[in-house]
């Protein structure tokens, strides 16, 4: 199924396509290609240096939009770039690389990517909107944190980053998942960002979090404002507690989220006295 959709889009190629590229695309035997099943919005076919088909598991109707952003986008890193044009999916450049190892990584390096996205303009990018992924903590995602998360920590933490968010602090180009194998790289260098579909114009301090969750290193290592990051690295901590509390999580699949992200929500807890300086 996955491969007919693939060669469905092989016959919509873009007239500003190169003729030889064009012919390697449509004779790919899409049966071929590497099924990447781990993204929840979208499943990709990977045609090893020639193209990606990336397929939606529902209808999107954002994807023109998220597509349009991509044209928009002038990073110092490539990003997926249409081939073909948008019907039940879309065929997308190819970009080497591999995700960086967990874990490590140069903090100079990190710092670098931070500092682009936090000077990057973002005047007429079609960005998505913030919380677009998973909305805002509810009140009664918040109520039944309440059972697991001491203190009423949980509320204190939602309030800073809706508030934050309704306020424009650190407004500016945010990914939206800035780590693992969203990132490519080669020989130690970023050479592209791909799943830019929860970008959006939002606090710059989230793309610190995503890079120091992913590598490892520390915030004060790679941003002016590690606090700030801390306090939203609580609150993904916090989304996936609400998620597991409405699963049917086993005991020892329960101990081992809470080792992970009860210290991030207390780590930020304690820094909301300080995020706002």
């Amino acid at each position: 199924m996955y491969a007919v959709r693939a060669t469905h889009l092989a016959d919509q190629l873009l007239d500003t396509m190169p003729a030889d590229m064009a012919t390697k695309i449509q004779a790919y035997d899409w049966h071929q290609a590497k099924v990447v099943e781990r993204g929840k919005d979208h499943v990709l076919l990977i045609a090893d240096d020639l193209a990606v088909a990336r397929l939606p598991r529902r209808q999107d109707p954002e994807l023109e939009r998220k597509m349009r952003l991509l044209a928009e986008l002038d990073l110092p890193w490539r990003v997926p770039s249409p081939l073909s044009a948008l019907g039940d999916g879309v065929l997308q450049s190819f970009i080497p690389g591999t995700a960086h190892p967990h874990r490590v990584g140069d903090a100079a390096t990190l710092a670098n990517i931070i500092e682009v996205f936090d000077n990057y303009d973002t005047s007429g990018l079609s960005l998505g909107e913030p919380f677009a992924q998973r909305g805002r903590l509810t009140q009664q995602q918040l109520a039944d944190l309440d059972r697991v998360v001491d203190d009423g920590m949980a509320w204190a933490i939602a309030e800073h980053v809706h508030a934050w968010t309704d306020e424009g602090v650190g407004k500016g180009l945010v990914h939206g998942d800035l780590a693992g194998h969203n990132m490519h790289w080669v020989d130690g260098q970023l050479v592209g960002i791909l799943d830019w579909d929860y970008a959006a114009r939002w606090d710059t301090a989230l793309n610190a979090t995503y890079l120091n969750l992913w590598h490892g290193v520390e915030l004060e290592a790679i941003t002016d404002v590690p606090h700030r990051a801390r306090v939203w690295s609580g609150a993904l901590g916090l989304y996936a507690l609400a998620d597991a509390l409405s699963w049917d999580v086993s005991p020892g699949g329960w101990r081992r989220l809470n080792a992970k992200v009860q210290p991030r929500i207390l780590a930020a807890y304690q820094a909301l006295a300080h995020a706002e300086d």
